[in-house]
């Protein structure tokens, strides 16, 4: 019998076990079937962690393995939309870059910092997964969009990296509780 608790980290390995399977679409050119794909990753995402706080069952190894599920969804659909997409690419390759950039400098502060990849939930990270997930999954299915979307789902993104940046380099300790930097640390924390 399935023990609700591990329904959380079912969705999650599900989410990582579709993602080879979208590769092989995304090489064959199946925009639409990826664009999907991707959406289907963004609402299990969406999921398992309501429902790994509805059942009880948040935990640690959950929370990890939700974000390296989340990292390697994120790295496969910038993938595809260099594959699927080159023309948006080539389009918004500066902002992109910086972008990119930004999010690399988090994962070399967080490790050298921390020896680990921190596991932080933002408020501006959530909102930013939001706004890029359903973004990419569109562009990828249908192609671009108004410039106004693209810069805003861009700026979205861009304030959540800084704001995970500055907890990075201001916070002694990092964890999922934190959600903004404006956060005092608790007395435990400090």
């Amino acid at each position: 019998m399935l023990n609700p608790k591990s329904i959380p980290n079912l969705l999650t390995g599900a989410r990582l076990l579709a993602l080879p399977i979208l590769w092989g679409f995304a090489l064959m050119g199946y925009h639409r079937v990826v664009g999907a794909g991707l959406l289907f990753a963004w609402l299990s995402d969406a999921l398992d962690g309501f429902l790994a706080r509805r059942l009880d069952a948040e935990s640690a190894w959950g929370s990890q393995f939700d974000s390296i599920s989340d990292t390697l969804t994120f790295v496969s659909a910038l993938g595809w939309v260099v594959l699927l997409r080159p023309e948006f690419v080539a389009e918004y390759a500066a902002l992109l870059l910086v972008w990119v950039s930004i999010g690399v400098a988090n994962y070399s502060v967080s490790w050298i910092r921390f020896r680990q990849l921190a596991d932080i939930h933002l408020l501006s990270a959530k909102a930013a997964n939001f706004a890029g997930f359903l973004f990419v999954a569109y562009l990828i299915a249908f192609g671009v969009q108004s410039q106004v979307v693209v810069y805003a789902v861009i700026g979205v993104c861009m304030v959540a990296a800084i704001e995970t940046f500055l907890v990075l380099v201001t916070f002694e300790r990092v964890d999922e509780r934190i959600q903004t930097v404006f956060q005092r640390p608790s007395r435990r924390e400090l």
